[in-house]
């Protein structure tokens, strides 16, 4: 059997996210095995629907295997993001390709640019672009644009190649065995508010949902996503609403020091003492974002300190890869993607609450942060979800074949 990997937020599945999984079976897949963030996100933000929500409609739109991504590597910054992803599916033991979507969609070009950015990387062109007050990103663009002048770096400014550029560079910094297909992306772009070709990018999803059109936006999703939202909308499980966020994140924050803000992850050079400034006169979270923004520190960056801060997330969680692999679902092939991994894997399989009980400190650690997440993500939306949902939410299985995509 001939499985492959995937990588995704899914926030929320649609169209597009369809057509990805369709294409990796095109790839000569068997089946498709997700890793996929929990309840926060990349891009330093709540995802606006639970994880067992986005992980059904993927189940029914053709994924055979759904891999949670633990929270301290679910919400960092790209590298940290890739190795923690790459590890899992290396964790599986069975997959033998990796399938991502990319503005480019060739992936020799990907390759190549990963080997510019490992020669830049520490190079003296590097370092000055950083001593000059760009950000990370900036600075690696401009290092590149020095030292390859007639090289075509457009990939390291798109964010989805940006993410596949890390995937590259983290399967070959752990020695992952997988052949890489890269995927063009042949619709709206990552945070684009348009459609093209008949797909409609996340962000114009997630706008829309916010802006109570919620009907258009179902329109953007495959049937059976659709009816999986309205039943979530309707429940008050969805969508995810930053209102009711703001003054909890605000409490929090203002009850940190600068020595507490500066464990968290992507803090570093005093910027723990502009996010403590900005905390206390801030009025929302969109006034602390803008505060704290400027050349140096993108705005993602800067979400993902603050939601950090927040969900007590330390710089320490991440030095390790993810210690567990916690399955979210299982499509019709997963029991054998699972029967595999448990001949070739490399770590415990976790499907139910109980299954933590025989694991390490440092892996009952990450789950409690986990389910701490899930509990405060539970009052950012329409009705306030009760506490302990992680621990009593059972496997999903979507077991027919019937109506899923050839």
């Amino acid at each position: 059997m001939q499985v492959a990997g995937v990588i995704a937020e899914f926030n929320p599945f649609h169209n597009g996210h369809a057509h990805l999984l369709r294409e990796a079976r095109r790839t000569g897949a068997d089946a498709v095995a997700v890793v996929m963030s929990g309840c926060f996100t990349q891009r330093g933000e709540p995802a606006c629907m639970s994880p067992t929500t986005r992980c059904a409609a993927a189940l029914h739109a053709g994924a055979d295997l759904v891999v949670e991504l633990p929270l301290p590597w679910a919400m960092a910054a790209a590298d940290t993001f890739a190795a923690g992803a790459i590890s899992l599916l290396k964790a599986l033991g069975c997959v033998d390709r990796l399938v991502f979507g990319s503005e480019t969609g060739d992936t020799d070009k990907l390759t190549e640019c990963v080997r510019m950015l490992n020669e830049v990387d520490g190079s003296s062109a590097f370092a000055d672009a950083l001593a000059a007050g760009c950000s990370f990103p900036r600075a690696r663009q401009n290092a590149v644009h020095i030292l390859f002048p007639q090289a075509d770096i457009s990939p390291l400014s798109r964010p989805n190649d940006t993410l596949a550029l890390a995937y590259l560079n983290a399967c070959a910094k752990l020695k992952a065995p997988f052949n890489p297909f890269a995927i063009r992306r042949v619709f709206a772009g990552h945070d684009t508010v348009g459609e093209e070709a008949g797909f409609s990018s996340a962000a114009q999803v997630r706008a829309l949902l916010t802006a109570g059109r919620e009907e258009k936006a179902l329109a953007c999703v495959p049937e059976q996503a659709a009816v999986l939202y309205r039943r979530a909308l309707a429940a008050g499980a969805a969508p995810y609403r930053a209102a009711y966020a703001e003054r909890a994140v605000l409490a929090r924050l203002r009850c940190l020091d600068a020595a507490a803000l500066a464990r968290v992850p992507d803090v570093s050079e005093g910027l723990e003492n502009r996010l403590l400034s900005a905390v206390h006169r801030a009025s929302g979270l969109e006034p602390l974002f803008s505060a704290i923004k400027s050349k140096r520190y993108t705005l993602a960056r800067v979400r993902r300190v603050v939601w950090g801060a927040f969900l007590g997330l330390s710089r320490t969680h991440t030095a390790a890869p993810p210690p567990y692999l916690r399955i979210l679902g299982i499509g019709p092939r997963g029991r054998d993607i699972l029967r595999r991994a448990g001949q070739t894997g490399s770590l415990p399989i976790v499907t139910r609450h109980a299954d933590m009980a025989r694991l390490g400190t440092f892996a009952r650690h990450v789950y409690e942060l986990e389910c701490r997440a899930n509990d405060l993500y539970g009052l950012f939306l329409p009705c306030v979800q009760p506490t302990g949902m992680l621990q009593r939410t059972e496997l999903i299985h979507v077991q027919t074949l019937q109506n899923r995509p050839k």
